[in-house]
């Protein structure tokens, strides 16, 4: 056994960099659709931010880009005004908030003019089912859900997400709702052309069981008819069997003013669909069968 080294304090350099590293970790993540901006900010981010808030009726002073005090002071007004928290920072929510009220879309295309809701079921502390390996539903939902925005806002969409990282939908509001009345408000606080539930099945009595399922608003054809059409080209474009669709007694369904379909991608019991849902590809080729769903039950 080699002789022992005296022990040393850590330098104040260690520790604050020890510090930094723990603050970084606990900072929670919420995935790169919504950039987080605060004062002494800069960049092209700012400056749509900037451009959102005079389109909303706030004054953030010059569109320059600059996340200065008068931002920062049109962002606390715009928070205020929509029952946000106010802190003065640019997160997912305080975004989502300003895209709806200003109508932004991204492109031109078939959809442009029209508004969607993406609704990444779970999210935060609720997972949502886990499959015998580990995987957690909220994981696949955001993962399939982003980029079904993607392809949505590229066909000129304007595409509102009821989350855009892991924490439970109207967290960052005052007071805080529950989390299936913040996906429902967020549908119906605007005229939305379509609401999107993504989910992922799970059945443990028997775990071969796989495929495509599509829920929808009881009472409602043109529910039906969206479900119908989703979980086709979903089936379509990734090989899952089409099993089918049915009313469900969703209150994210039940309680939402537009076409709203709820959609079951695969089953968290199945290992063939958990080993596709974990490959970037497979959640690709899900994201088109589902934006061209929405793109053939809009323009049909």
């Amino acid at each position: 056994m080699g002789k022992a080294r005296p022990l040393t304090a850590p330098s104040t350099k260690t520790i604050a960099l020890a510090a930094l590293v723990i603050i970084i970790l606990l900072i929670p993540v919420r995935g790169d659709a919504a950039p987080l901006l605060r004062l002494g900010d800069y960049g092209d981010s700012v400056a749509q931010l900037q451009e959102l808030l005079v389109n909303a009726g706030f004054d953030p002073g010059p569109v320059d880009g600059i996340f200065g005090p008068r931002t920062q002071a049109a962002t606390m007004s715009f928070q205020r005004s929509a029952g946000l928290v106010v802190d003065g920072i640019a997160g997912p929510v305080t975004w989502g908030a300003l895209e709806r009220l200003s109508g932004v879309s991204r492109g031109a295309g078939p959809l442009r003019g029209r508004t969607i809701v993406i609704d990444p079921g779970h999210g935060g502390p609720e997972p949502g089912a886990i499959s015998y390996w580990g995987d957690k539903e909220k994981d696949f939902t955001l993962g399939i859900a982003t980029k079904v925005r993607r392809y949505l806002e590229d066909q000129g969409a304007i595409v509102v997400m009821t989350r855009y990282g892991d924490y439970s939908p109207g967290s960052d509001w005052s007071p805080r709702p529950d989390e299936l009345l913040a996906r429902v408000s967020i549908a119906n606080s605007r005229g939305v052309d379509l609401f999107l539930s993504i989910h992922i099945n799970a059945y443990p009595k028997d775990p071969g069981v796989s495929g495509v399922m599509g829920f929808y608003r009881a009472g409602s054809w043109e529910s039906q008819q969206l479900a119908r059409t989703l979980a086709a080209c979903v089936s379509d474009s990734t090989g899952l069997r089409y099993i089918d669709t049915q009313q469900g007694p969703y209150y994210v369904l039940n309680n939402t003013y537009m076409p709203a379909a709820l959609m079951e991608i695969g089953f968290m019991t199945n290992w063939n669909d958990v080993s596709l849902l974990r490959q970037n590809w497979f959640q690709e080729a899900v994201a088109r069968g589902l934006a061209r769903g929405v793109r053939e039950f809009l323009n049909r």
